[in-house]
């Protein structure tokens, strides 16, 4: 019985976890070294900037070891380049993780990283983020490394 009411306690956590995070408002897919741009409309709500990684790595930081990824954001708005962004996983100081496993130096998870970046002011209507996502020393076997763009 005890085991049933952990779960349910789980569970019916997940949907508060979740919303902590904030509405997702765009995409930039990404599987690896590459880039990808997301259309996004600025409103009331600023925008947070969250890696959603999923990949094995190897490094030290045990319990503390994240991902590494870092990416760069050209914030364009009518064709035109507005600011950029540089950001990097292992300055997050949250991270939500569906799965981690650490044995020794060698790690997987699949977890998403909120970036300690800030997007520049946006204006109103169609900004686009060009990002570029670039894995860090030891990443292999990366299934996801997307940058979610949230509503805080």
């Amino acid at each position: 019985m005890r085991a049933t009411s952990l779960l349910a306690v789980v569970f019916s956590l997940s949907p508060l976890v979740a919303g902590c995070r904030g509405k997702v408002v765009g995409v930039a897919t990404l599987h690896g070294a590459g880039s990808a741009d997301v259309h996004i409309s600025p409103g009331a709500k600023p925008f947070m900037l969250w890696a959603d990684t999923d990949g094995k790595w190897v490094g030290p930081g045990g319990r503390n070891s994240r991902f590494p990824a870092r990416y760069e954001i050209d914030v364009l708005s009518k064709g035109a380049k507005i600011g950029h962004v540089s950001c990097d996983t292992h300055d997050s100081n949250e991270t939500i993780c569906g799965t981690e496993t650490s044995i020794g130096d060698t790690h997987h998870g699949d977890c998403e990283l909120r970036l300690n970046c800030t997007l520049p002011k946006l204006p109103a209507g169609d900004v686009v983020l060009h990002v570029t996502g670039t894995p860090g020393r030891g990443a292999t076997d990366i299934a996801n490394m997307s940058l979610n763009i949230r509503e805080s």
